[in-house]
């Protein structure tokens, strides 16, 4: 069958994404003997729906599987919701393709799947990891057609030794304008985080995807397309940490020119790790901290303590690592004097840059869900598309205020509810002088731009 897989994300505020969960199923159904066309909506700006109609009339697809990516950009107090993006999407697919099977997945549709079923009218979807129930439904579709799909939501898992179909994606597009590709060695997370949606994305109990095939995709996007920068988009990169360490061992061996930034968690990290992640060419990384004062990580339900945040920190600094801190304000339990905890402790440390978002967005399901239930702010079974936040009762009339008088006094703190436009020039100059790598690593040298002076 003719197969097109829609990546409808079109974000790009610091970076660009590679849509690997699209490019899994891609090659998934590839694997499975179907023909397959990969259209990414991330660079075509207003051009999206014409771009999308050009390749329906090329494909001519039995299937359309349309991947969302995210809900909205998190960030209050002034949330975008991509909802209407998709909409117009699904608008040309209905009109170009009107009998083509629409499959819906991606994060996005996993965290409300039924809801978003039902908002953009698609036959059945599919939640969680892809690969193996996208195949399901092809088989399906091709023996007993799209009514005795309509409505499904499957949920499959992964397919051993799949790597992405990283071959339908503009990986150069990516690496000029993003300054770094995508890499995955494991799905899960074993954390309890009370706002965190990795459970219900990729599950509980951690899979390793097999690090020889994300070295061996590092090493093929070095020599085809001389990229020398990636990202380890693995939730959290040191746990387990004899996975870590067996990553940073290959790479080693492989002895491939690269630089690279993971994800951490504060939670068990060793020094160690952190200077073989450095001998392994780890020039950066980001500490999922989101809070550094004792309240308000246990509100959080953090898998560790201040002191973690600051061995975590020097440990880094030791390695020659540089590093970022991303922080959740005015979350449970979040009074002032939490928050000027938090800030004292984190310029404590030196940070390189520091992500702020202001309050929790609220997902079904999670702790903060349910806390939010018991104490009277909404029900679970209201929560809908459209974004909705935890914002402790204590700072809710003056934590954008705070912030930004944190923001005011502060190069490099960066908050996405905030920013608007004011990074953006700054952003472009960088990538159009050849810069590569995370951008935030520069973020505290440009005084202008934190004074407002670069719009």
């Amino acid at each position: 069958m003719r197969i097109l897989i829609v990546s409808a994300n079109q974000e790009q505020k610091p970076d660009p994404v590679v849509p690997l969960g699209a490019a899994w199923v891609a090659a998934a159904a590839e694997h499975a003997g179907h023909h397959v066309r990969l259209f990414d909506a991330c660079f075509a700006g207003e051009r999206a729906q014409a771009l999308l109609q050009r390749n329906i009339d090329a494909s001519r697809p039995d299937v359309v599987g349309l991947s969302l990516r995210n809900i909205d950009d998190v960030a209050w107090p002034r949330a975008h919701s991509y909802l209407p993006h998709y909409r117009s999407l699904v608008g040309v697919i209905r009109k170009a393709a009107p009998d083509a099977l629409l499959v819906l997945g991606g994060s996005a549709f996993t965290l409300m799947p039924e809801l978003f079923l039902r908002e953009l009218g698609a036959d059945c979807g599919v939640a969680g990891e892809g690969e193996a129930a996208f195949v399901e439904v092809l088989d399906q579709f091709k023996r007993r057609g799209t009514a005795s799909l309509r409505n499904q939501i499957r949920r499959g898992g992964a397919i051993a030794g799949l790597r992405p179909a990283l071959h339908l994606l503009d990986l150069p597009g990516y690496y000029a304008r993003g300054g770094a590709l995508n890499v995955q060695t494991r799905r899960g997370c074993a954390f309890q985080c009370s706002y965190c949606t990795y459970p219900a994305l990729e599950g509980t109990n951690v899979r390793l995807q097999g690090i020889e095939g994300a070295i061996d995709d590092i090493e093929r996007a070095v020599r085809d397309h001389d990229a020398r920068h990636f990202f380890v988009v693995d939730n959290t990169f040191n746990h387990p940490a004899a996975h870590a360490t067996e990553f940073c061992e290959h790479l080693i061996r492989r002895e491939l020119d690269v630089r690279w930034t993971a994800y951490l968690s504060p939670a068990g990290i060793k020094p160690e790790l952190l200077q073989l992640m450095a001998r392994a060419g780890c020039s950066s990384v980001e500490y999922g901290t989101d809070a550094a004062a004792p309240a308000t990580l246990a509100a959080l339900r953090k898998p560790f303590t201040v002191t973690d945040v600051l061995l975590a920190s020097a440990w880094a600094r030791k390695a020659g690592i540089r590093f970022a801190h991303s922080l959740i304000l005015g979350g449970p339990d979040e009074t002032p004097e939490t928050i000027r905890e938090t800030v004292r402790v984190v310029e404590s440390t030196q940070p390189t840059a520091v992500f702020c978002m202001l309050g929790v967005r609220v997902y079904p399901g999670t702790g903060i869900a349910q806390r939010a239930e018991r104490e009277g702010l909404l029900r679970q079974a209201d929560i809908g598309i459209d974004p909705v936040f935890y914002i402790s009762e204590q700072v809710r009339d003056c934590l954008e205020d705070t912030a930004r008088e944190i923001r005011e006094a502060r190069a490099n703190w960066y908050f996405p509810g905030l920013e608007g436009e004011r990074w953006t020039r700054f952003w472009r100059r960088r990538r159009a002088h050849g810069v590569r790598g995370p951008l935030w690593e520069w973020m505290g040298e440009s005084r202008e731009v934190a004074h407002g002076t670069s719009n």
